[in-house]
């Protein structure tokens, strides 16, 4: 059984970067997307290789592996490969070394890449031994893009995943709150399990575009503003944007450049606890917003104006490390 060449499914070189790839992924994935090629079933096909191929060569230590295995041939388990090499997977404690490399475990971990074989290279031993034991299927694993507003207010996203020997279309809600790195998981749609084993899950890796007028840590959400020399002497009521829309702020007299002004409740809605699957936002629970002040002084100062500021300056100076 041969294995499919994955760089060469994606179109890039074996030395692709982690974003060559993602790139190589996105453009490829537009192009053969089922819902772009109704009906097509060549580009479904190709859909699935490419999707296949991605999950693979995606993650670092998949993709280390899969390297491994191609570098012996580029040949599965069975007669011919490795160079002539017999190695079958359904012998009890069947084994093979190549230069410290634990051929048996390696199949074993590369069949879990493809979903589908894992599970059957599983449910084949255990008919050769004379039992039924129940496999359960692995979890899946999908990138999503997402906008900033839309990570803050949630949304929905329409991905289609490879289950078996089918495509699924799914409509999966994305909770508000999410953030870049966000995890979503849809319980019971990763790749089926066998003999009665339960399937595994679905999970989206979220990825959050950025926003030009806001930036996150966590739940808290930042923004900075521009304010003039007159407004950080004197003090003054700005008007600042917020997730909700624009907020009158009090700016006190003698405000310094870079300095912090929070806004409580007005940041991200919160999830659950941080590094784990995102479900629901905690109930009414919002990070805060914190405003950042730029004092931008006053340019193309006419003549009148720069002797009023020199006036100034001898009259009232002041050091500013005090």
């Amino acid at each position: 059984m041969s294995m499919k060449d994955y760089y060469q499914v994606l179109g890039v070189p074996r030395t692709a970067t982690e974003a060559e790839i993602k790139k190589a992924y996105r453009r490829l994935a537009k192009k053969y997307h089922p819902d772009v090629n109704k009906g097509d079933k060549d580009a479904e096909e190709r859909f699935k290789d490419i999707s296949e191929a991605y999950n693979v060569i995606s993650d670092p230590e998949q993709r280390k592996k899969y390297d491994i295995m191609f570098q012996y041939g580029g040949v599965g388990p069975g007669p011919g490969g490795f160079g002539g090499f017999r190695w079958e997977p359904g012998t009890e404690g069947a084994r093979a070394d190549f230069g410290n490399v634990d051929l048996g475990d390696l199949f074993s971990e590369l069949f879990e890449m493809g979903g589908v074989r894992k599970g059957a290279y599983r449910q084949g031993q255990s008919r050769r031994r004379g039992g039924e034991a129940p496999v359960d299927g692995q979890d899946t694993y999908a990138d999503v893009e997402i906008d900033f507003n839309e990570a803050i207010d949630g949304t929905e996203r329409k991905v289609s995943i490879r289950r078996g020997d089918k495509v699924e279309h799914l409509t999966v809600k994305v909770p508000a709150g999410v953030d870049n790195g966000s995890k979503v998981r849809v319980a019971g749609k990763g790749q089926p399990g066998f003999g009665g084993g339960s399937s595994g899950d679905l999970y989206l890796r979220i990825h959050v575009n950025p926003d030009p007028v806001f930036w996150r840590e966590d739940a808290d959400v930042y923004t900075e503003i521009p304010i003039t020399i007159y407004d950080a002497i004197l003090g003054a009521t700005v008007e600042v944007p917020t997730l909700g829309g624009h907020a009158r702020m009090k700016i006190p007299a003698g405000t310094a450049g870079g300095q912090k002004f929070r806004l409580a409740g007005k940041g991200a809605p919160q999830l659950g606890s941080k590094g784990k699957p995102a479900t629901t936002p905690s109930a009414g629970k919002h990070g805060d917003q914190f405003v950042i002040v730029n004092v931008v002084p006053p340019r193309d100062l006419s003549s009148d104006a720069k002797k009023a500021f020199e006036s100034l300056a001898k009259e009232y100076p002041y050091d500013p490390k005090k």
